[in-house]
């Protein structure tokens, strides 16, 4: 009997499939990155300002605008960076999410870099 299921060939075809799906999804991101210019969700930087000030962002195709005091930015937003209200420090975002506190300090900022666009500081 012909037996066209073997685990050799089982492993093989899953290592296929799995790799298959992540050149989709990957391909998928950058379709999406070049057509608007931001990455998707959740690739993108997000803030949750729960301070009562306007929280000051930027991001490279928009420059500098406002994140509204106790509002969080949405899903479609590709925030690079977020200052800081109480030192004037940048944050540099990456694919995180950065909590602007009440306090006017930032919580789980990954790097602080010298200002807004530029790349994180390394010590």
């Amino acid at each position: 009997m012909l037996k066209i299921f073997t685990p050799a060939r089982l492993i093989i075809l899953g290592i296929f499939l799995i790799t298959s799906t992540c050149a989709l999804t990957y391909l998928t991101f950058m379709q999406e990155k070049e057509r608007d210019g931001h990455w998707p969700w959740p690739l993108n930087g997000s803030l949750n300002n729960q301070s009562a000030q306007a929280a000051k962002v930027w991001d490279d195709d928009h420059l500098y605008y406002t994140i509204a005091a106790q509002t969080r930015s949405g899903n479609n937003q590709d925030i690079d960076h977020v200052q800081e209200t109480a030192s004037g420090r940048w944050c540099k975002l990456g694919m995180s999410t950065v909590t602007l506190k009440a306090d006017g300090y930032l919580e789980n900022c990954p790097c602080f870099s010298l200002e807004a666009g530029r790349a994180c500081i390394q010590f």
